[in-house]
């Protein structure tokens, strides 16, 4: 039990979004343990640095929680609040994830001038994104879209439709959510459509394993969001999941049962699979998936 009057220390990313989501969770806290105090230390990460290069070229996953997760390991922070999508699936050792928050939205949308949707742009429209799962899925749909790298958190990315000349954007719905830009979202795509990165839309609480700040973590979080991030980490760390290797994921539990609907790209096709079970077997759905899709991909 952390004691009355303890200061609970709470690692965040400097941008906006990641300060508005450590505040979501230390608020999920303190209506929990209300005596609490709780402190945002803000550390700048490496991704948040390196806003020329793809994310591919940049050090894939980790470059958005590497100096969160040294802090946390040098005792300097007590918790570790990140975008569950930007965690890769090894943890350094001593630390673990405490906690998964109920998800927000996790499809991807588009957000385009006079809210054209993505059937209706121009041919050869140009579509703002970084990420290969998104480009892959994008050239899917429509082959002739002209696809640009885009970096910088989600207001700067906005900002550079103009200055890139850009007809669209296609970025996490739960981010503009959160930051109420709602308004700016002209379509939303259904996960099967275009297939989420793994863990999109649901907030990861990091803590060291031996610390007694594990119980007080462990209050906020959602059991059904936690079980279907398991199968969608496990399908992304049967497939080597990185920046490098355009995957996605997304569980939807029902009941006492888990679906996970999984997409991978390789040899220039894009191979998704739905795959079902108890969640008990969440882990072993998002391995069989992987199989599956691995197999159908290398034919």
């Amino acid at each position: 039990m952390i004691p009355t009057g303890r200061i609970v220390r709470v690692g965040s990313r400097e941008s906006r979004l990641a300060l508005v989501q450590t505040e979501i969770v230390i608020r999920l806290l303190k209506d929990r343990r209300p005596e609490l105090e709780f402190e945002v230390v803000k550390i700048k990460t490496q991704g948040d640095k390196l806003l020329d290069v793809n994310l591919s070229d940049a050090g894939g996953k980790g470059v958005f929680v590497k100096e969160i997760e040294e802090a946390l390991l040098a005792g300097s922070i007590d918790l570790a609040v990140h975008s569950m999508k930007d965690v890769p699936y090894e943890l350094p050792e001593g630390l673990c994830i405490a906690a998964v928050t109920e998800r927000e939205d996790p499809r991807d949308v588009l957000i385009s001038r006079d809210k054209r949707r993505l059937l209706n742009l121009r041919p050869g429209a140009r579509i703002g994104t970084s990420s290969l799962r998104r480009s892959v899925q994008l050239k899917a749909l429509r082959p002739d879209l002209d696809i640009v790298p885009v970096r910088g958190n989600v207001p700067t990315r906005i900002r550079k439709m103009d200055d890139l000349e850009l007809d669209g954007l296609v970025l996490a719905a739960a981010g503009i959510k959160r930051l109420g830009l709602e308004e700016l979202i002209a379509e939303y795509f259904p996960p099967e459509v275009i297939v989420p990165a793994v863990g999109q839309g649901a907030l990861a609480v990091e803590a060291r394993k031996d610390d007694d700040i594990l119980e007080l973590a462990g209050l906020v979080s959602h059991k059904a969001t936690e079980v279907a991030v398991r199968a969608e980490r496990s399908f992304m760390r049967a497939l080597g999941g990185s920046c490098r290797v355009p995957l996605g994921a997304f569980a939807r539990v029902e009941g006492t049962v888990v679906t996970l609907v999984g997409m991978v790209e390789k040899n220039g096709s894009v191979c998704k699979g739905t795959m079902s079970g108890k969640l008990k077997e969440a882990e072993e759905i998002g391995l069989r998936l992987a199989e599956r899709l691995g197999d159908s991909s290398d034919r």
